[in-house]
């Protein structure tokens, strides 16, 4: 358990903004909004029973070097740790058939040891907010914003779930702050609007009016960015000769100039079903021993946006003073927009294959088309009925 386990996160925030009514019932305002946040629970940060290069070197050893890495891999009870002397357990009992490696750990023992509660991580968030209020006139009422933001954090992805290492991503993570990546939630650019309109009385046929009228239409709508993708991860294998826990990823290396993706995942101009999206060209592996240079996510390199759109349509019918008769109807993905599954994109070195029909089925870039995979949400109604007396 940390030292400084429950020690509770704090955050700062601040604001300014500028608010003025252009016309009667229409108000804009302009906001800039940020905040830091410090002490947030970041297990995965620490993991006291790694081998760090430090310790390595109290054994004379390398992780640079081949051989070292050779030896680290190597079982204890191999002619490899025999010639060149670590083939000595540790402790009595220990079982010879584990790796050198894990014999090198300061408990031995066990294998990754877990922190609790390491109030380690922090987070960056800056924001230019705009919006948009018109009050109800002439039938219509409706609220827009618009925000421009960037959201960073080192550890803190997610709440924790007590003895787990959280969500977070990391490269090396003996070097803690180069870690501060945006966030896996950041969508840079986002719009929102809600609005409602009622239907005005109609001066021509009665019983048409009255029909028609005081129906009221309401729709939120949101259009963003994309969710950032993960940096494919390094091949080099050398979380399992260093032991680092689960959470510690080192990341294959971003080529400069060449391009993330062969097709522009929002265009919906292309076939799912028999090509691939990303460009395994993009990422090169780290040397054999060092850790990749990449950041976890890249502004650039993002999942298709997927937009929110709803619909609803109402109204009150008032039958006597005591009675009344609500009907709501609502429109989940009322345009019912075609979503594509997020392609595969954990090891640029997947080897991208083909069936006999030339449909794309595995690898590095390619979208699972199965209904299983697929994260549309289909058009969806319902009608709500409420008599109140």
């Amino acid at each position: 358990m940390d030292q400084n386990a429950g020690r509770p996160p704090r955050q700062y925030q601040w604001s300014i903004g500028l608010q003025r009514e252009l016309l009667r019932n229409l108000a804009v305002e302009a906001t800039y909004v940020g905040n830091r946040g410090v002490w947030w629970d970041a297990p995965g940060l620490i993991d006291v029973n790694a081998l760090t290069p430090d310790r390595l070197k109290l054994f004379g050893l390398d992780i640079n070097n081949a051989a070292d890495r050779t030896l680290l891999a190597a079982p204890v009870n191999s002619a490899t740790a025999a010639q060149r002397g670590f083939n000595k357990p540790p402790y009595s009992g220990f079982p010879m058939g584990s790796t050198v490696a894990q014999s090198l750990r300061p408990f031995p023992q066990f294998t990754s040891i877990t922190y609790m509660w390491s109030p380690l991580g922090k987070t960056w968030y800056d924001s230019l907010q705009l919006k948009a209020t018109q009050r109800f006139s002439r039938g219509l009422s409706y609220t827009g914003s618009f925000s421009w933001q960037k959201e960073l954090t080192l550890g803190a992805e997610s709440n924790v779930i007590p003895g787990s290492l959280g969500n977070s991503v990391f490269n090396d993570v003996f070097n803690r702050e180069q870690n501060k990546y945006i966030s896996q939630y950041n969508r840079p650019f986002v719009f929102n609007l809600a609005a409602n309109y009622e239907i005005p009385s109609l001066r021509t046929n009665r019983i048409l009016s009255w029909t028609l009228r005081e129906w009221t239409v309401g729709a939120f709508l949101q259009y963003g960015s994309g969710l950032p993708i993960l940096a494919p991860l390094a091949q080099n294998q050398l979380n399992t000769l260093l032991l680092r826990n689960a959470t510690t990823l080192s990341y294959a290396n971003r080529v400069p100039g060449v391009p993330l993706f062969t097709q522009d995942l929002n265009c919906h101009c292309y076939d799912p079903n028999k090509q691939f999206v990303l460009n395994p060209a993009a990422w090169a592996q780290p040397t054999a021993g060092q850790w990749g240079t990449s950041a976890g996510y890249y502004n650039d390199y993002r999942f298709e946006r997927r937009p929110l759109e709803n619909l609803s349509l109402g109204r009150t019918f008032h039958i006597r003073e005591r009675a009344s008769l609500s009907l709501r109807m609502e429109f989940t993905d009322a345009f019912n927009r075609t979503q594509i599954p997020n392609p595969t994109s954990t090891n640029s070195l997947a080897t991208q294959t083909r069936d006999a029909n030339g449909k794309a089925i595995a690898g590095f870039g390619w979208i699972n088309t199965t209904p299983a995979s697929n994260p549309s949400v289909p058009r969806q109604g319902s009608i709500i009925g409420r008599f109140q007396f």
